[in-house]
């Protein structure tokens, strides 16, 4: 048995070094991908080949027909060559999950090592728990002061740099007014928040440059809500059932100060979300457009909600329902992570008094707060390693 390895750019050029070497019946062994193009190997004696101890048993081969038999060399066609190979795929899976199981072991046991010998930073990791922030931005939190040993110095440069990297939208429109449109899932408030907006852009200023647009034809009632908010501020209330419609509606109030376009509630899993958002960005380069979301939902419904919503036209986010949460480091944890900035906090359904523009202090104030009268180590928003740390404080 006569076995070469041949490295060529492409496999093309390969058969023929291969023809060239050691002729018609040679047999492909194996070929491979390099960064130089493929390493193929191959032999002159295929029943050699297949019955020989130098390739695995359980691996099939077949005789490659390099070239036609016939005599008549005019006649010569190429075969492309038939080779057999394992598929890998969920090998490397499972060689995936375990790497990422020893290393949150890895971590796991330091971060016991760390909490059993520091009682600060056991503490720590309890404030920022029973508040609901995240694993991820707690562990941030806590490398930052991992060799300050005083609780209140620790906490007062943790508290800091939550307040840093938590930011407030710079626009206020229900001072400045603009073209605002308001999305999210479906009972997370977007059109009491939009009734909200008026009533206070109203009392300021007056009703006679606002205008609604309700595009929410899907959901039974929906126009009828918004229209008795209309008639309430007496201003007018427009419907778009589509695009097009939309944009007539908004050449219609082109003169008003204040525009607010309620959209129809979709799940964040719903795969029209990315089309309304599409379409939102199409409608103007001043649009403004805020995701609404209820502080009162788990941690991965508000990252996985923000990372459907978001785009490039998303300004912020409407912190709504904040009155029925426990725990509202959840949401500020997915805002932080994603360096969305908080636009409006609601905190009930009473128009136009239950709406406000918090700042960093406040809002870090009222998470801590909540944490101490309704959080709980056992309602965490968290992964399966940040509830085994906590097991162990």
């Amino acid at each position: 048995m006569d076995m070469k390895r041949f490295n060529e750019r492409n496999m093309h050029t390969a058969l023929q070094k291969i023809r060239e070497e050691l002729g018609d019946d040679a047999v492909i062994i194996s070929s491979n991908q390099n960064s130089t193009g493929v390493e193929v190997v191959a032999a002159t004696d295929y029943e050699a080949v297949a019955n020989s101890d130098v390739v695995s048993s359980s691996t099939t081969y077949e005789k490659d027909v390099i070239v036609n038999e016939k005599s008549d060399t005019k006649h010569q066609t190429y075969q492309e060559p038939i080779v057999h190979e394992f598929d890998t795929s969920a090998i490397q899976q499972e060689i995936s999950q375990l790497r990422a199981i020893i290393e949150s072991q890895t971590e796991l046991i330091s971060w016991r090592k760390i909490i059993s010998q520091n009682t600060s930073t056991r503490k720590l990791l309890q404030k920022l728990s029973i508040s609901g922030f995240g694993f991820n931005l707690s562990k941030n939190l806590l490398d930052i002061v991992k060799n300050i040993n005083n609780f209140d110095e620790a906490w007062n440069l943790i508290e800091s740099n939550i307040k840093d990297k938590l930011s407030i939208t710079q626009a206020n429109v229900i001072e400045d007014g603009g073209v605002v449109a308001l999305v999210g899932p479906t009972g997370v408030g977007k059109t009491t928040t939009v009734a909200k907006i008026a009533a206070q852009y109203a009392m300021h200023h007056g009703n006679e440059d606002i205008a609604i647009i309700s595009t929410d034809h899907y959901r039974i009632g929906a126009h009828d809500q918004i229209s008795i908010y209309g008639s309430i501020l007496n201003v007018p209330v427009l419907t778009a059932n589509n695009e097009s419609e939309l944009h007539k509606a908004l050449h219609v109030v082109k003169n008003k100060k204040l525009v607010l376009i309620d959209t129809a509630g979709l799940s964040q899993r719903d795969p029209r979300v990315q089309e309304v958002m599409q379409a939102l960005s199409k409608l103007s380069k001043d649009l403004i457009t805020y995701l609404v979301i209820p502080a009162n939902s788990q941690l991965c419904v508000q990252k996985e909600t923000i990372n459907n919503f978001m785009c490039d036209g998303l300004n912020g986010v409407v912190m709504s329902k904040t009155d029925e949460a426990s725990q509202i480091g959840g949401i500020l944890t997915a805002l932080i992570e994603q360096k969305l900035p908080l636009a409006y906090e609601t905190i009930g359904q009473s128009v136009p008094e239950d709406i406000y523009r918090p700042n960093q202090e406040e809002i870090i104030t009222k998470a801590l707060d909540y944490g101490e009268r309704f959080g709980s180590m056992e309602s965490l928003h968290s992964t399966e390693l940040y509830s085994e740390l906590v097991k162990n404080v």
